[in-house]
């Protein structure tokens, strides 16, 4: 019997680490491949959502308050780190970029352009920290997620491992926190890491993604970008959408049905808010990038879902909505790299489909019982 794995000490968390990040300015296409392959932009308009009033809160390296992107909504500021409390200055863009990805409405489109967002600054602009600092931030989430809409809590973070499961994490202060959170309909969204060619293509995902309470997000391209080499090793001779990337970590339903990859999204590569400035952009690959595209969508599934009933959805109905409209991709099938792949079905997010399911859903209550909140 193998002994269960170790709880991360507190200073062995790090960012989902950045495969590869460009410095070609593509502010022409912004957002539109990511929001091309999951329908966003079709959902956002067919039922009339953007994401507000509603807030994402994003536990990473801080932001770039002065942008454009974020002109008007952010709507709180904690620096979980060294330095003053409300100074979440983001001096390595990661942060920047995944909280664009999920609300930026300036230079970039985000997935949900209506919506607030609350940088809570757990890393360093070095990238690392603590996770001691990562179950602070939850536990403000816990204390004022009703103060300001927060609907959905983005975090790219990992431990660098790769586990089947997630036992020993029982007694973890970030699991009851992440699990107190879904209770009251916060979803927790977390990339489900990077290491998959590092870790000998072996199934599994890193730590907080594991853990059965949070949503788990692995990485797709969007789009036909050509060949990819990134620093761990992993390749992509060729890319293409819905092409599973070689980097993502992955653990199929199969293998464990508690803590299973949920869904994947698009993430290579992502253009996005950048920290150069109020227009500064950048663009990154990354499970990082499909956290907040998940996100995203949940932020447009709630917002949808309050303005039918008013109020959140249980989180449990939001990611079984999600799974069950997501489209179907296979492991194996077209991808064109250097890792070896389960050959087994995994699914990909499409806003639309979920939005549409969520809509059929409500209404449906409502003819059986004439009581939208009857579930």
């Amino acid at each position: 019997m193998t002994n269960p794995p170790a709880v991360p000490a507190p200073g062995d968390i790090q960012l989902v680490e950045r495969p590869r990040q460009f410095d070609r300015p593509r502010l022409g296409l912004a957002l539109a491949e990511v929001d091309r392959l999951i329908r966003a932009n079709q959902a956002r308009h067919v039922f009339t959502v953007d994401g507000s009033p509603l807030t994402v809160a994003v536990l990473d390296t801080g932001l770039n308050v002065d942008h454009v992107d974020f002109a008007g909504r952010v709507r709180a500021k904690v620096n979980f780190t060294s330095g003053a409390a409300d100074d979440v200055s983001d001096r390595n863009g990661h942060g920047t970029n995944v909280a664009g990805i999920v609300v930026a409405n300036g230079d970039h489109r985000g997935v949900a352009p209506g919506a607030g967002v609350v940088p809570l600054k757990v890393l360093s602009d070095g990238g690392g920290g603590s996770f001691s600092a990562v179950a602070d931030a939850l536990r403000w989430v816990l204390d004022h997620h009703s103060e300001h809409d927060i609907a959905a809590v983005c975090m790219s973070i990992q431990d660098g491992q790769n586990r089947p499961n997630d036992s020993g994490f029982e007694l973890d202060t970030i699991a009851q926190r992440i699990r107190e959170l879904r209770e009251r309909r916060v979803a927790v969204v977390i990339s489900a890491g990077n290491m998959y060619f590092r870790h000998g293509s072996r199934q599994g995902m890193a730590y907080p993604a594991i853990l059965r309470q949070s949503v788990s997000v692995g990485a797709v391209y969007d789009e036909f970008e050509g060949d990819f080499a990134y620093p761990d090793g992993a390749a992509a001779t060729s890319s293409g959408p819905d092409r599973i990337t070689p980097f993502s970590q992955r653990l199929h339903e199969s293998v464990d049905r508690h803590c299973h990859t949920d869904v994947f999204a698009p993430g290579a590569p992502v253009t996005s808010s950048g920290i150069d400035g109020p227009n500064g952009e950048s663009i990154q690959h990354g499970t990082s990038q499909a956290a907040p595209v998940t996100a995203g969508v949940i932020l447009l599934m709630q917002s949808l879902h309050r303005r039918l009933t008013g109020e959140l959805a249980p989180v449990d109905e939001v990611i079984a909505l999600l799974r069950d409209s997501a489209l179907v991709i296979h492991d194996g099938d077209d991808e064109n790299d250097n890792v070896q792949h389960t050959n087994l079905e995994f699914r990909r997010i499409d806003a639309f489909a979920a939005l549409d399911a969520l809509a059929r859903k409500v209404q449906k209550q409502l003819l059986l019982t004439g009581d939208p909140h009857h579930t």
